[in-house]
């Protein structure tokens, strides 16, 4: 009776073991057929639409800024340093609300754009059923500068003429 009731449980173990290595190995070979991509988002950020928008609205924006700042240097020549802060604070008041809508106009484009992108990267992703789709780059700053370094150096899948397209495609849509 006793060997009648191990036979069982062992028979009931092995039924449970090779449903669990059944599993493990179907959601192995699924990952095995799955690619992965990559992306150079600074590609893909330089040809959305906004992006050239969003380089008009800073240029505005500089622009503006400075010659704020020649009208308060001209209009201040010559004046105590009480009244040049009062000259300085209208300019400052004046300034703060054309400050903020060329902002905040800045930062919808970004939003829209930042959307387009992740919404491009997740069709293609799904349409080539990519299990991981990474930046091919990493940005480092060297002094002033900032410099794109790979981190992909090989194997994955280049989708970023494809990302492109998709963006254009979204972007061409609204």
């Amino acid at each position: 009776m006793t060997f009648r009731l191990k036979a069982r449980m062992i028979s009931k173990y092995s039924i449970v073991l090779l449903a669990i290595f059944i599993l493990i190995s179907s959601f192995s070979i699924g990952a095995l057929a799955q690619n992965v991509g990559y992306v150079s988002l600074t590609k893909v950020t330089a040809s959305h639409p906004n992006t050239e928008k969003i380089n008009q609205l800073n240029q505005e924006l500089r622009t503006e800024l400075q010659t704020r700042q020649i009208k308060l240097n001209e209009e201040g020549k010559g004046m105590e340093e009480t009244e040049l802060k009062k000259l300085e604070e209208k300019f400052n008041t004046e300034w703060d609300p054309i400050k903020q809508k060329i902002l905040s106009q800045m930062q919808a484009l970004q939003a829209e754009r930042n959307s387009d992108i992740l919404q491009a990267i997740k069709a293609i992703g799904e349409q080539g059923k990519y299990l991981v789709i990474i930046n091919s780059e990493v940005p480092v700053f060297t002094g002033s500068d900032l410099n794109e370094y790979p981190i992909i150096l090989y194997g994955g899948e280049n989708l970023t003429q494809d990302v492109i397209a998709e963006v254009q495609k979204i972007a061409s849509s609204k």
